[in-house]
């Protein structure tokens, strides 16, 4: 068997840094948040699972846990009752689950009254958890997210049979969550695809007013307007859809921050004054093309609303490290911000920005709008962008 037991020599350690720095790794924790799997809504495959492992085991409690650093939620349940059943979830306190996810194996217990390291967990003398058979559920990406146990009052010896019964239904509920996934990606290309071709069709018409305004003939009109596609062609060769982003390559290339600006601004240059400005900054390259989706919005939006669609407008975007994260100043000036009413929505746009900056890049992203200026700080932490 490759189930875990506690009381074996082996796994003294359950309490020990390697256990916290498993349960709070940061691409775990994102994509446990993503996910959605620790609000509490109720979910018909999760109780159908529960219910179903109780009857072929023979067990009086069976539940759902996904775990956090902080406290374990219990999706669903079938047995359990008082205050943990209310609250659907425990503090880590009175969880043995966080253990199944911090060594990714299964854990048996017979009788945690009898293990050096549960037996003063308060889920032993709290909830009565006795006997303990539980199975870790990972994510499609493979980062383990929970497990699905079955509990009993009393010592009980677990059997293989019992431990194949259970991952077979952990196998159910992870091609479910690998589902769920599919389809949400599906949504978000569909949409995302959508937004980029509305997007689209305004740059390149704001482009051909603008250069409308200072050609002198048709030939030098052709001309800049074929410079600006082939720009804008280069820069959309950056981006990539935000679902198929995570999936880049180890062996891809990175960048340097400011070549990857000057790329990504170039199909805007002369429709307003650009500045950058700031130290050689390495990007990795699963971050590189978070970052060039963020920095192709901001500048979409600043064509079709902001600096960049006005004459004598002015971008300046100027970065520095500091304490260990990237500060990126985007400033835009030039324009009545007042008349502007699209300057920090809740559409498709922003989901992208935050899909990018926080989700992707655990950073943060402010904005801030005056009559004269327009401004984002985004804070990203170096850990991330090496990646």
């Amino acid at each position: 068997m490759t189930e875990m037991r506690l009381g074996s020599g082996l796994h003294q350690q359950a309490e020990t840094s390697d256990h916290v720095l498993k349960l709070s790794d940061p691409v775990r924790l994102d994509v446990l948040k993503a996910s959605g799997l620790m609000a509490g809504h109720p979910d018909k495959p999760h109780d159908r699972c529960v219910r179903m492992a109780s009857r072929i085991l023979g067990a009086p409690v069976s539940l759902v846990s996904y775990v956090d650093t902080e406290r374990q939620h219990f999706k669903a349940h079938i047995g359990l009752e008082g205050k943990a059943s209310e609250d659907q979830g425990t503090p880590l306190t009175h969880s043995f689950c966080q253990y199944v996810v911090s060594s990714g194996k299964p854990l048996m217990i017979a009788d945690s009254r009898l293990d050096p390291v549960l037996s003063d967990n308060g889920a032993v003398h709290d909830l009565n958890v006795i006997a303990y058979l539980g199975v870790p559920i990972h994510a499609p990406g493979g980062e383990v997210l929970g497990s699905f146990c079955v509990i009993d009052g009393k010592p009980r010896d677990w059997t293989q049979d019992d431990l194949d019964a259970l991952n077979d239904l952990v196998a159910m509920l992870e091609t479910d969550l690998a589902l769920r996934q599919t389809v949400s990606e599906r949504d978000v290309v569909l949409q995302e695809m959508n937004h980029r071709v509305r997007n689209l069709f305004s740059l390149i018409n704001g482009m051909v007013r603008m250069d409308r305004r200072t050609a002198t003939s048709v030939d030098e009109l052709a001309e800049s307007i074929a410079k600006r596609l082939s720009a804008l062609n280069a820069a959309h060769s950056m981006i990539v859809p935000v679902v198929e982003a995570s999936d880049t390559k180890p062996d891809a290339e990175g960048a340097q921050i400011d070549g990857l600006l000057e790329k990504l601004l170039a199909p805007y240059s002369g429709a307003a004054r650009l500045d950058l400005s700031g130290p050689d900054v390495w990007i990795g390259p699963k971050a590189a093309v978070y970052l060039a989706l963020t920095v192709h919005e901001l500048a979409t939006n600043a064509a079709k609303y902001g600096a960049l669609s006005v004459e004598g407008g002015h971008l300046c975007v100027q970065w520095q490290v500091k304490n260990e994260r990237l500060e990126i100043d985007w400033t835009e000036t030039g324009q009545c911000w007042e008349d502007v009413t699209q300057t920090k929505g809740s559409g498709f746009g922003s989901q992208l920005l935050s899909i990018s900056v926080e989700a992707q890049l655990s950073g943060t992203i402010v904005t801030d709008v005056t009559p004269d200026t327009f401004s984002h700080h985004i804070s990203l932490p170096m850990e991330r962008l090496a990646r």
